[in-house]
């Protein structure tokens, strides 16, 4: 830990009177997934949150991309059942439309 403190490897203190000081992880609890890690500064004596970090140096925070969730089984899609109410509402839809442009076709026919 003492080498990974000197070569600033858990980060620096973000005040600017701390000179880019050196920070130690800080573990609130000693159970696992009980609190988060926080990080402390030993010349201005405070303890962050890591989150802080990445307000501040936003560039070097994951983008975050849209990707659509496609349910797979073995690799596979995984398509709606035949029977399912999702195709029903699709199908009304569908043919309500259709009925939709034949009345206009009849309607413009007549003008």
């Amino acid at each position: 830990v003492s080498e990974k403190y000197v070569a600033k490897e858990f980060g620096t203190c973000l005040r600017v009177l701390c000179s880019s000081q050196a920070v130690l992880p800080l573990g609130i609890s000693h159970e696992l997934r009980k609190s988060r890690v926080k990080v402390y500064c030993p010349r201005c004596q405070e303890v962050y949150i890591p989150h802080v970090f990445l307000k501040t140096y936003s560039q070097l925070s994951p983008s975050a991309q849209k990707v659509d969730y496609v349910p797979r089984i073995f690799g596979f899609k995984i398509y709606k059942k035949k029977g399912s109410n999702c195709l029903k509402e699709e199908k009304k839809n569908e043919e309500e439309k259709v009925e939709e442009m034949k009345q206009n076709n009849y309607e413009q026919s007549w003008r």
